[in-house]
């Protein structure tokens, strides 16, 4: 057999045979070239398979495993990551492109701190939407903000250690297909790895209207919210399952039409605020400040529909932590 190679990219791809020529192209063009590429085709009922025949040509470090039909994306991750031999696997999704340096700049991240466990980077947008989509940055502030935050580690960006990976069991969740890649970063954390993200955008992010999370919106938001429930769960294990539920029902409207909906969500809030948190480096004082930041957002639509007013908030200001009562008195009650 030969030598393992230095990094394994992984491509899951479903149905991308316009994009997945360019995705693999941009795996053959970096400035690192001890690489080893997977291309997982799940099950596409279009060209894909052809298209990324056609894109790996006779390159001997590129291999295609083919899925009979559509497991989803954790299954088709699963199978690269399973099938990896580098020392560090890295993910690039099907319809992205790698800049010429991202492997050879993401590594180099892991050369210097031994103790990383996943890493990821800013992105370009290209396509229907363009712009730069700065990467969140420092390990704890990076936890802090996991399934809240767009610009953590998602599955375009990531790379992660072997070795570490391997020795904790970490997968994808097969019964996820949105989220994954957070709920996967939260695994990580979960077994005591660090997180970084390089400040350099590293590749291009092709926003259109065919890709899952605008093709499959109520799908993508209700995954999301499952991983957001077992962030929080990590986070604070002595909290009861319902105030999980009504402090992530914060993130996701509609809105139960009564007041009691925000009651509870404020007083599950309240819980989480005095409530000693498990400590796996996160910047607790971030966490809190985003659900802060998010409480009146809710509040508001309830002031719009004339279910909460001023009485109302007297009431809370009696029995919650002062931070939620500050935190509504941006409604100007």
């Amino acid at each position: 057999m030969s030598n393992p190679p230095l990094v394994t990219v992984v491509i899951p791809a479903f149905n991308t045979a316009s994009f997945i020529g360019e995705a693999i192209a941009s795996v053959r063009a970096q400035t690192l070239d001890d690489w080893q590429l997977t291309v997982v085709d799940d099950g596409s009922a279009d060209d894909t398979l052809s298209a990324a025949r056609a894109a790996a040509g006779d390159d001997p470090r590129i291999q295609i495993i083919r899925f009979e039909r559509n497991a989803g994306i954790s299954a088709a991750s699963n199978a690269g990551f399973d099938a990896a031999r580098g020392e560090f696997i890295a993910r690039l999704d099907s319809d992205d492109r790698a800049l010429p340096n991202r492997l050879a700049v993401q590594v180099a991240a892991f050369r210097a701190n031994e103790r990383l466990a996943a890493a990821g980077s800013s992105a370009r947008i290209f396509g229907a939407a363009n712009g730069i989509a700065p990467a969140v940055l420092g390990d704890a502030n990076l936890k802090a903000r996991l399934s809240w935050s767009p610009n953590t580690i998602g599955g375009n960006s990531m790379m992660v250690r072997r070795v570490f990976v391997r020795h904790h069991g970490i997968r994808f969740d097969d019964d996820l297909r949105s989220s994954e890649d957070l709920d996967y970063i939260a695994s990580v954390v979960a077994a005591g790895g660090e997180l970084a993200n390089v400040d350099e955008v590293l590749f291009e992010h092709r926003a259109h209207a065919g890709s899952f999370t605008h093709s499959q919106q109520a799908l993508a938001r209700s995954q999301l919210q499952i991983v957001r429930r077992r962030i929080l769960r990590l986070w604070y294990p002595q909290l009861a399952g319902e105030d999980i539920d009504h402090i992530v029902a914060m993130f996701l409207e509609p809105y139960a039409p009564q007041l009691d909906a925000l009651l509870h969500t404020v007083r599950a809030l309240d819980r989480l605020l005095k409530a000693a948190p498990a400590d796996y480096g996160q910047d607790n004082a971030v966490v809190h400040s985003i659900l802060l930041e998010r409480l009146p957002t809710m509040a508001t639509l309830y002031r719009d529909h004339q279910l909460l007013n001023a009485s109302h908030l007297q009431a809370v200001r009696c029995f919650t932590h002062p931070a939620i009562a500050e935190a509504l008195d941006a409604l100007g009650l």
